[in-house]
Order: structure tokens, then C-alpha cells, then sequence
């Protein structure tokens, strides 16, 4: 028998009985749909909080030099960590290449930041943009020499101004306050999501880039030292020297101690912890699946009691063992791939949907389609072998009888 007819007979099998196959498929749809949800999501979230901690550079050659007091009620404000004096004190130590205070990174224009709605605190998403060309209901676009002027103006969502001003036609000229700072709205633009909830999806105000980082960005933080070491010298060694002259001279060493520090350790334990985390939550929802599994079980064999007279004639044709057990192997290993082929959809369309409703993006990836189908197929290998074996091995002439 060749594959062809084999896929073929095994389709018109599941087919011949469409009520049973389904309720089969049905604790592998929701199996697979639960454990490619988790996953999703799971990923989804371990990006968004690796990307936030990635904030600190992690550069190979660059490291960091943090500041641990003695006495944490003797701490000082951030800026009062490092002086340009602990930079120009190791700045000429041999193998570095640069010292700095550490600037962190931003991403380009969204962003989560707190608003002040109504005398009530909510993190919304918002927008720098150099000007804003979305349609607009009332008022003016911002414009490049909104940049230029630095000037405190903002335009936003229709949604957000009926929330904040009632009328959308009011909000023109009013305050609008973003972390204790007063912006003017200059403009409403037409909303794109329907309801306040949806700010995920997104952009409520837009905010000229260097007026909003004038007013909210710390160019740097002096809580931090940036040291890059040059190519090919023994790192460990010049931080060794950079701690032992900072804990000599710096200028904070009679209040505490300079010390390491290595933001790629905490990224990969974080990473690590995720992964256990949705590791464990989808073996919980894997027992679904092996439940599942034994339903397929159950109907192969029912499936094989009903056709022993087809696999008496199969065999009586000239149908070898090897031809039977793949018979039904195929069926079961079809049933349970279309089981999670409708369960990874089911499981990807939960995700996206939940994402609407969760601060980070869901999206599908090559390692939850490879996981979907190896779960289906390793469902179908495992829990079709014994009864496809028992077809093969029937006898052919106890068939007759």
C-alpha cells in the first residue's frame, strides 16, 4: 500500500464517523488550544520584561559600577552617587576605553507613562512624534516647530478628550497634565479605538519628542558608571583596580561600597524563571492532553473491533503486518493533527485577543506552531501504537471463523 491511498483511507475512516471523531479531536483542541495560550502569552510577557530590564547597556566590553550603602537610611538622592571626580579618577586606568554615566535606552516613540485623569492616576500610552498627521476634529497638528521651540503642547485622542472636557470642541486650550507637568491641547484627532479601555492598541496623546524628553528624560543617571574596557584586556582585572581606587578615593567611599554590576545575569535569570513559570503553568494544562490521549486510544480500538472483517480481506489481498499497523497509526496520527492544527488557531486567536486587555504584544512564532505539532504527533504515535499493533497482529484465519 502507498502513502497516498494510506492518508486517503485513514481521512474517509475519521469521516465515516464525524460525531465521534470530533469529540475525540475535542480534549486535544482544547488541550492544545491551552497549552499554545500559556505559551503565547508566556512569551509575550518574558519579552516585554527582558526588553524594560535590557534598559541598562549590555555590551560584552561595557560594565557597570553600582554604589551599596552601609546605612540605606543614609541614601542620597540618584544624582548624588558618582561626581565627574570618580570619572576622572579612573577614566586614565590602563585597558579603559570609556567612562561615562549611564544613559538608558528609550524606545523611539511609545511609550506607558502616568497621566493625571480627572485627579485620578492612569498609565496610558502615548506618543512622540516630530508632528502628528492623523485626521483631525478640532484644533492644530503638532508641527516640526513645536519640536524646534521645545514648546509644552500635546495633541490627543477624541476618546480621551470627551473623558477629560466632556466635549471634544472644549478640550482646545485646556491643561493637560502628564507627571506633574502642565501641557496645553492644541489639537483633537479622531479616535481609532471606541472606548478608553482599548490603549493598547493605540496612541491617547501625542507629545513633540524634544519637548517630552526635555521636561521627562534624564539624559543621564549619575547612579550608574558605564565603563568599556578595551578589546582583548582582561575585564575582570580593570574592574578589579576601577573597585579598589574607587573604594580608596571615590567620593562616596565613607558612606558605603563600589561594586559590580552585571545586568546580563539578571536579563538571563529572569529569562530562566519565565520559562520555568510557563513551563509548569502548560504541564498543568497538559493533562488535558494526555486525557485526550486516551480518548484517542479508546476510539482506535473500537475503531479496530469494528473493522476486523476489512482487515481480514486486507490480509487475504496480500496485506503484510506493516501494512495494517500503518493503517491505523496514520488514522490516529491524522485525527490528532487536525485536533492541533483547530487547537493552535483556537490557542493564538485567545492570545491576540488577550493581549487587547495586557500592556505587551502576543504573536505567533515558529516554536509554538513546532510544539503544537509535535504534541499532535507525539499524541498520535503514542496512544495509536497499541491498538494499531493489536489490528496487525490479528490472526488471519481466527478472522474467518
Amino acid at each position: 500500500m502507498n502513502n497516498y491511498v494510506i492518508w486517503k483511507t485513514a481521512l474517509k475512516s475519521i469521516l465515516k464517523n464525524k460525531k465521534r471523531s470530533f469529540l475525540t479531536m475535542f480534549g486535544i483542541i482544547i488541550g492544545i488550544a491551552s497549552v499554545i495560550t500559556i505559551v503565547s502569552i508566556g512569551n509575550g510577557f518574558k519579552r516585554d520584561m527582558i526588553d524594560k530590564m535590557s534598559m541598562v547597556n549590555t555590551n560584552e566590553n561595557v560594565s557597570n559600577i553600582t554604589f551599596n550603602y552601609y546605612d540605606v537610611s543614609n541614601a542620597l538622592t540618584e544624582s548624588d552617587v558618582f561626581k565627574k571626580s570618580d570619572l576622572d579618577l579612573i577614566k586614565n586606568l590602563k585597558g579603559i576605553r570609556k567612562v561615562d554615566f549611564y544613559k538608558p535606552k528609550q524606545k523611539l516613540t511609545e511609550r506607558q507613562v502616568e497621566l493625571n485623569l480627572r485627579g485620578k492616576k492612569l498609565t496610558k500610552k502615548i506618543e512622540r512624534v516630530e508632528q502628528t498627521s492623523e485626521p483631525l476634529l478640532v484644533g492644530r497638528q503638532i508641527d516640526p516647530n513645536d519640536n524646534e521651540t521645545l514648546n509644552k503642547v500635546v495633541v490627543i485622542d477624541e476618546i480621551l478628550a470627551q473623558k477629560l472636557y466632556d466635549d471634544p470642541e472644549k478640550a482646545v486650550g485646556k491643561g493637560f497634565e502628564v507627571m506633574n507637568e502642565l501641557f496645553t491641547v492644541v489639537g483633537v484627532i479622531a479616535s481609532s479605538n471606541g472606548t478608553l479601555s482599548m490603549e493598547n492598541q493605540a496612541a491617547l496623546a501625542y507629545f513633540p519628542i524634544k519637548s517630552y524628553d526635555h521636561y521627562f528624560n534624564k539624559a543621564e543617571s549619575q547612579s550608574i558608571l558605564n565603563i568599556e574596557t578595551e578589546v582583548g584586556e582582561n575585564q575582570e582585572e580593570i574592574l578589579k583596580e576601577v573597585l579598589k581606587q574607587l573604594n580608596f578615593n571615590g567620593s562616596m567611599r565613607n558612606v558605603g561600597e563600589y561594586e559590580t554590576y552585571n545586568p546580563k545575569s539578571d536579563i538571563e535569570q529572569m529569562g530562566s524563571i519565565l520559562d520555568n513559570l510557563t513551563l509548569f503553568i502548560s504541564a498543568v494544562a497538559g493533562i488535558s492532553l494526555f486525557i485526550a490521549g486516551v480518548g484517542v486510544m479508546n476510539m482506535m480500538y473500537i475503531s479496530v473491533s469494528e473493522r476486523t472483517k476489512e482487515i481480514g480481506i486486507r490480509r487475504a489481498l496480500g496485506a503484510t503486518e506493516k501494512d495494517i499497523r500503518k493503517q491505523f497509526l496514520t488514522e490516529g496520527l491524522t485525527l490528532t493533527l487536525l485536533g492541533g492544527l483547530i487547537g493552535y488557531l483556537l490557542g493564538m486567536i485567545l492570545g491576540l485577543l488577550a493581549s487587547i486587555f495586557l500592556p505587551f504584544s502576543v504573536r505567533p512564532d515558529l516554536f509554538t506552531i513546532g510544539l503544537a505539532v509535535g504534541i499532535s504527533v507525539l499524541i498520535g504515535v503514542v496512544f495509536s501504537y497499541m491498538p494499531a499493533s493489536a489490528a496487525s497482529k490479528k490472526d488471519l484465519i481466527d478472522i474467518m471463523k
